[in-house]
């Protein structure tokens, strides 16, 4: 039993730092067009909420369209996998935690749009700009991730969407 409380104390904690308040600190693509201004998968995070022992994850974000800033929830699903979430938002998408820490969360995205385009995605979510070390690690995982480097963008100082 003792053990038990330890596992489930161990995994609460270790999704204290994913759920709460969030915001969209960087954003990588290998299609970049998918992320620069006005771009349809330039999400601006506020909030992440597990459910159902993170079975579901919860993710409320804006998109600013047209200079009009856009509030849209979805709900990833967690797939037999185990790592994996599946949603719907601009065409279908497969998403996975891959790094968190009590700063930031990152996460790996895979969209294939309505045109079956699929774009490859990073989102660093957390409250504050990133370190020079924290900037190195996202570069040596977005090459890793066949994502240019030159295609990370730092949003954090352009989000203008309300909280």
């Amino acid at each position: 039993m003792a053990k038990f409380l330890l596992l489930a104390l161990a995994f609460g904690l270790a999704h204290a730092a994913l759920e709460g308040p969030k915001k969209t600190v960087a954003i990588a693509a290998d299609r970049v067009d998918k992320i620069e201004e006005s771009g349809e998968l330039r999400l601006f995070c506020r909030r992440i909420v597990c459910e159902e022992e993170c079975k579901k994850l919860i993710v409320t974000f804006y998109v600013l369209e047209n200079g009009q800033c856009s509030l849209t929830t979805i709900t990833g699903y967690l797939q037999e996998d185990g790592k994996t979430y599946k949603t719907q938002y601009q065409g279908n998408n497969h998403f996975k935690l891959v790094k968190e820490t009590p700063e930031n969360v990152v996460f790996y995205s895979e969209n294939v749009d309505r045109a079956d385009w699929k774009t490859k995605l990073i989102f660093v979510l957390g409250n504050k700009p990133l370190t020079s070390e924290e900037n190195e690690r996202l570069v040596k995982y977005a090459v890793s991730s066949h994502i240019p480097p030159e295609n990370i963008q730092h949003v954090l100082g352009t989000d203008t969407c309300p909280e």
